[in-house]
């Protein structure tokens, strides 16, 4: 694989972003790789624990640049496949049966906030910064809605996905999506701890935990039920909508969109 690197320690299967120059930001082959390295683990048992991290200064700036252009040009019919490409990746990797540990650090943006919250626990470096930064550009955070509502604090995650605005690690902690924070050693060790846990627990007990877990959240906001198509229909409706590109152009040429104002005197 090009983008994704898989390094197995044991039982433990580690998968990093390897797109350090784009700040592991997304474009459809990357996409595709993360969806199958997660179906893998489903079909390798001898996989106990999950450990998905980004290589270079960030974990993920969201969506590439180059993509988000081609995706500006797709009819709203090709944006509805695009998103439910995004939103299988996602799926998959919700559905993996071994705890996955996210590693972040540097920058957690857009669709990389999708990523987190599919992660059973996330250790953080202090200095990460997070945002849904989707509405910025005319558009809405709709793929991931699904995952980020079942497991973040509703209230914390209206504030930051209405307003598009960056937030702390501490604030992205306050929400649940982020479990531990520490300087990068400290998290480290943090990690090997969470791990050595898992590695000590019954392999088929945990599965069976992670499942009933799963089950739990899939009807807390059904991931799975008429909510994702709806989902992934108002992304794709808000990618060839008149705002929407006006947010994407402005975002291009490094302009305000038509839209901006200010109630300053």
């Amino acid at each position: 694989m090009k983008n994704i690197l898989v390094n197995d320690k044991g039982s433990v299967r580690f998968i990093e972003m390897n797109r350090p120059d784009f700040r592991n930001a997304f474009h459809p082959e990357m996409i595709a790789e993360l969806t199958t390295v997660f179906k893998a683990v489903k079909e390798d048992t001898t996989i106990r624990a999950v450990v998905l991290s980004g290589a270079g200064k960030s974990f993920s700036a969201g969506a590439d640049l180059t993509y988000m252009k081609s995706m500006a040009q797709f009819s709203e019919e090709q944006n509805i496949q695009d998103s439910r490409q995004l939103f299988a990746m996602f799926s998959e990797a919700f559905s993996c049966p071994v705890p996955v540990f996210g590693r972040v650090h540097g920058h957690v943006m857009g669709g990389a906030m999708g990523l987190i919250s599919i992660c059973d626990v996330v250790v953080a470096e202090a200095s990460t910064q997070f945002a849904f930064s989707e509405v910025k550009l005319g558009l809405v955070p709709a793929v991931i809605s699904p995952f980020v509502l079942s497991k973040a604090s509703l209230s914390l995650a209206s504030q930051w996905m209405l307003t598009g605005q960056i937030f702390t690690v501490t604030e992205a902690q306050q929400m649940g999506l982020v479990h531990y924070v520490g300087a990068e050693n400290k998290i480290e060790e943090h990690l090997q701890k969470c791990i050595d846990s898992v590695l000590a627990a019954g392999p088929e007990a945990m599965k069976e935990t992670k499942r009933l877990i799963r089950k739990v959240w899939q009807q807390s906001l059904a991931v799975t039920s008429p909510i994702a198509e709806e989902a992934i229909k108002v992304i794709a409706h808000r990618r060839v909508s008149a705002e929407g590109q006006e947010g994407l152009q402005s975002f291009f040429q490094k302009r305000k969109p038509a839209w901006c104002e200010s109630i300053k005197e």
